[in-house]
């Protein structure tokens, strides 16, 4: 009887460990919007999801890095981290919208930089013909549009909470 109870108790266990593990891998699938490549520089863009507190933002973050991986003392300059939250907006069929904030996150690659973008919910009001404009002056000089599939995102936001 007891190895009965052991052995169910140790199914359960397993199967409680893969959906989580399943969740996160999905999360992982979903969070990566798109990836680009302009002159020599690859971009990333990922989701952050919520984080259940403040329900009335959304944050993206954008990675930059050299295709070289090698470092590049160009990114040194201020110029790439003060004032960029004029280099960033979402783009619906209705409107226009400003990031909140947009700033560059300190992680100590030297090969690229890494930008948080924070932006209002209401944008994620429209489910198709959303799109992140990316006015990159800093790595490619050419305007960037990155598509954001809303439906990911609420997905995302829905698995994480559940986790």
């Amino acid at each position: 009887m007891r190895v009965l109870l052991t052995l169910l108790t140790g199914a359960v266990l397993m199967l409680a460990c893969q959906s989580k593990r399943q969740r996160a891998e999905k999360m992982r699938e979903l969070s990566l919007l798109d990836e680009k490549e302009a002159s020599g520089w690859k971009m990333r863009l990922r989701y952050l999801p919520e984080n259940g507190k403040d329900t009335s933002a959304w944050n993206l973050v954008l990675r930059v890095e050299h295709a070289s991986g090698l470092p590049q003392k160009m990114l040194n300059d201020p110029k790439f981290s003060f004032g960029i939250d004029s280099l960033f907006e979402v783009i619906t069929p209705a409107d226009t919208v400003a990031p909140f904030m947009a700033i560059r996150v300190a992680n100590g690659h030297t090969n690229g930089a890494e930008y948080m973008i924070t932006f209002d919910r209401s944008a994620l009001r429209h489910s198709t013909g959303v799109q992140l404009r990316f006015r990159d002056w800093l790595f490619s000089q050419r305007d960037l549009y990155f598509p954001l599939n809303v439906t990911s995102i609420h997905q995302l936001d829905s698995i994480y909470t559940r986790i």
